[in-house]
C-alpha cells in the first residue's frame, strides 16, 4: 500500500509525500478528522516509510512515498514487533491518555533508533490527553529529540491545546461522497440497499461504514426501526413501559453480540442509540416537509410519514434529544441497564404530549 492508496484523502497523501520528497519531514503531524477516514491507516503507512532504510530515494523512502516491504524493517514492522515504532492511546477502561503514557514515550524518544533511521510515534485519541498529559507532551515538541517523528491522531481541533497544535503540522482528513462509501461497501460485498443505508448513516467514512457492516447495524436498524414503529402506531408515540423495557433487554443483547469486550459493547450500544436518533430525525424531517424530506430509513417512508402526521415536531426533537443524552451517558461508563430504562421512561411521558394538540405535560 502507498498513502495515495487511503480512499478519499488524495490530498492528505500529496501533502506528506511532498514532504517526504523534499526532505522537509515535521517532527510532529497532527492527523485531524473523524473516526474511519483513514487516519490510522495513513499513520501506519507514513511510519513504513519512515522506517525503512532500503525504500530507496533517500532521505525518506521512496519518491512515491512507498516503503520497500521487503526489508529486515519492513517485515518487523508488518509482524507488529518493530522496536523502533510506538503506536498508543487511551487505555481500556479509562477516559483520558495518562500523563505516565507521555512520560513513557518520552522516555523511549530519549534512545538511539535500534533498528530503523529514526522512531515513529503515533499517539491516537490525542484530543484526549490530560491537561498534565499536554503540557508534559509540550516539552517534547518545543525540544524534539533528534531522530524521532510523532503522529498525533485527534478527531477535531477544538478539544486540543493550541500549544499543542502550533506545534504540530496539520494533515486534514475528510469525509467521502456517499457514493463513493456505497462504492467500497458494494466492493466489500453488500447490496445496494444496505450500502446506501450504511454510507449516509456513516457520515461518509468507509471506515465507519465498513465497520458497522460487520457488526450488522444495517440489519439492527430495520429491527429497531420496526419495533419503535410498532410500538408507536397504535397511539401516537406512545411507548408503553413493559414495551418499552423489552427494548432496552434487546438493545443490550445486540449491543453484546456485535463486541467481544466491554468497550466495544458500550461503542456498540452507542451506535444503535444514534439509529434510534435517526428514527425521530427522519420523522422530524418528514412533520416539517412531508413532500421534500429525505430520509435515511427511505424502506419505511411511508409508515414513517404517516406517523410523523400526527405528532407534533417539538416532541419528535425532544425525542431525539432524550436519546442524545442516553447515548452520552453510556459513553460516560453509566450503568447501561439504568440509563436505557431513564430513556424509555422519558420517551414514554414525551408520548403524552407527543401528538397534534395534545395535552402538555403538568
Amino acid at each position: 500500500m502507498a498513502l495515495e492508496d487511503i480512499p478519499g484523502q488524495e490530498r492528505a497523501a500529496a501533502l506528506l509525500r511532498a514532504a517526504l520528497r523534499s526532505g522537509r519531514l515535521a517532527h510532529a503531524y497532527l492527523f485531524v478528522g473523524p473516526s474511519g477516514m483513514g487516519r490510522l491507516a495513513m499513520a501506519r503507512e507514513l511510519a513504513s516509510v519512515l522506517l525503512c532504510p532500503e525504500g530507496g530515494a533517500q532521505p525518506f523512502g521512496d519518491a512515491q512515498g512507498k516503503a520497500c516491504g521487503a526489508c529486515k524493517s519492513c517485515r518487523s514492522l508488518e509482524s507488529g514487533n518493530h522496536p523502533d515504532y510506538y503506536e498508543a492511546g487511551v487505555p481500556e477502561g479509562k477516559q483520558e491518555l495518562p500523563i505516565a503514557l507521555v512520560q513513557m514515550l518520552q522516555d523511549r524518544a530519549a534512545v538511539k533508533p535500534f533498528m530503523a533511521p529514526r522512531r515513529v510515534f503515533v499517539v491516537k485519541d490525542a484530543e484526549r490527553m490530560n491537561q498534565e498529559a499536554a503540557n508534559c507532551f509540550l516539552k517534547t515538541l518545543e525540544e524534539p529529540p533528534g531522530g524521532s517523528c510523532f503522529i498525533l491522531i485527534a478527531a477535531g481541533l477544538w478539544d486540543m491545546p493550541q500549544t499543542v497544535v502550533s506545534r504540530c503540522r496539520v494533515v486534514k482528513f475528510t469525509g467521502l461522497p456517499p457514493g463513493r462509501v456505497e462504492e467500497v461497501l458494494r466492493g466489500d460485498g453488500l447490496d445496494a440497499e444496505d450500502a446506501w443505508w450504511l454510507a449516509r448513516r456513516s457520515w461518509g467514512s468507509p471506515g465507519l461504514a465498513v465497520g458497522f457492516k460487520h457488526i450488522g447495524l444495517h440489519s439492527a436498524n430495520r429491527e429497531l426501526a420496526e419495533k419503535l414503529l410498532a410500538l408507536s402506531a397504535a397511539d401516537g408515540l406512545a411507548l408503553r413501559p413493559a414495551e418499552a423495557y423489552g427494548l432496552t433487554d434487546w438493545l443490550s443483547a445486540r449491543a453484546d453480540d456485535a463486541a467481544q469486550s466491554r468497550p466495544q459493547a458500550r461503542a456498540a450500544l452507542q451506535e444503535l442509540l444514534e439509529c434510534a436518533a435517526v428514527f425521530y430525525r427522519d420523522l422530524a424531517a418528514l412533520a416539517i416537509a412531508p413532500g421534500e424530506a429525505e430520509v435515511f430509513n427511505r424502506g419505511l417512508e411511508e409508515r414513517l410519514r404517516e406517523l410523523a402526521s400526527r405528532c407534533s415536531v417539538e416532541s419528535l426533537i425532544e425525542c431525539a434529544d432524550r436519546v442524545f443524552d442516553a447515548i452520552e451517558r453510556v459513553g460516560a461508563n453509566a450503568n447501561r441497564q439504568v440509563a436505557l430504562d431513564d430513556l424509555f421512561s422519558q420517551l414514554s411521558v414525551i408520548s403524552d404530549h407527543c401528538r397534534i394538540g395534545g395535552a402538555e405535560p403538568s
